[in-house]
């Protein structure tokens, strides 16, 4: 399981305490009853949640010896507990409840004790796993990208998923601000996918890349993901970290079946996978995923 690195959001939405009126206690060595609360309504055993999604937990406690006093819910995470909730009353019931939201995941315990006048103890627990779901994605396949050839176009808008042209950007600033990557085979370094502002992107005369007036700043992660991996990803995912210090304007010398993470300058993370960079002409097939 992983390890517990979240914050734990407590939303106190139905926390309540019910006590009935004192009663003198006749059996002192009974000792405390705990009950978690169950059906479809609360969670009482162990459970896999995902982020953000509220539980509903709920105790109920009764006693036939010393009447009950103190009640307290803790989460332990890496061993180390932590007391949300210690109160104290006198009582011969109790009745509690609260819903929970947790905002990273990781794994918890949750610890329920409840004490008689005598000291005597009563506890229950279960585990809470919880998951994040991942981001919403877009999904694009089979995308295929020119080179110096204009007639499939080099240039790719990852909110639109449409292929433009060197002809359609040239002149329009709308469209030049919806590309987020383009393709080109270089002399030198091969297939390469490079961000608009790319230095080398910008010395080939045939793209055109110096008439235009704005040039979003994407950026480029070598991964270790595989090609498999990446056709195993569903309508959701949990992106890489992006690595800032190891960031590059371009990814060359490609090779199929490779896939490399970017950045766009709104801040929305994707993959890319080399689909098929074929032996004549200058062209290229991708998978592109994205964040919505």
């Amino acid at each position: 399981m992983k390890k517990w690195n979240y914050l734990l959001s407590l939303l106190f939405v139905a926390s309540a305490v019910f006590v009935t009126s004192c009663t003198k206690d006749e059996d002192p060595e009974a000792g405390p009853n705990l009950n978690l609360k169950g059906g479809s309504t609360y969670v009482s055993a162990d459970a896999t949640v995902q982020v953000d999604d509220p539980i509903l937990v709920g105790v109920t406690g009764t006693t036939t010896g010393d009447n009950l006093t103190r009640f307290k819910f803790s989460v332990i995470s890496n061993n180390v507990p932590t007391a949300i909730v210690d109160s104290t009353f006198n009582s011969s019931s109790f009745d509690w409840d609260m819903e929970l939201t947790f905002t990273s995941v990781g794994e918890a315990r949750l610890l329920f004790e409840l004490w008689d006048k005598g000291g005597l103890k009563a506890e229950k627990s279960f585990i809470i796993t919880v998951e994040d779901p991942g981001m919403q994605i877009n999904k694009y396949l089979n995308v295929e990208l020119g080179s110096w050839n204009d007639a499939v176009g080099s240039f790719f808008s990852s909110t639109e998923g449409i292929v433009y042209t060197r002809g359609q950007l040239t002149t329009s600033v709308t469209n030049q601000a919806k590309i987020d990557f383009l393709f080109f085979k270089g002399d030198t370094n091969g297939n390469t996918i490079a961000s608009p502002d790319d230095v080398s992107a910008n010395t080939l005369s045939e793209l055109q890349l110096t008439l235009w007036t704005n040039k979003n700043q994407t950026r480029f992660n070598t991964t270790t993901i595989t090609a498999a991996q990446f056709d195993a990803i569903g309508d959701t995912y949990q992106f890489p970290v992006f690595n800032m210090t190891n960031q590059t304007t371009k990814v060359n010398a490609m090779t199929e079946g490779q896939v490399i993470l970017f950045k766009t300058e709104a801040g929305k993370l994707g993959l890319i996978k080399a689909v098929d960079f074929y032996s004549r002409g200058d062209l290229a097939k991708v998978d592109v995923i994205v964040q919505k």
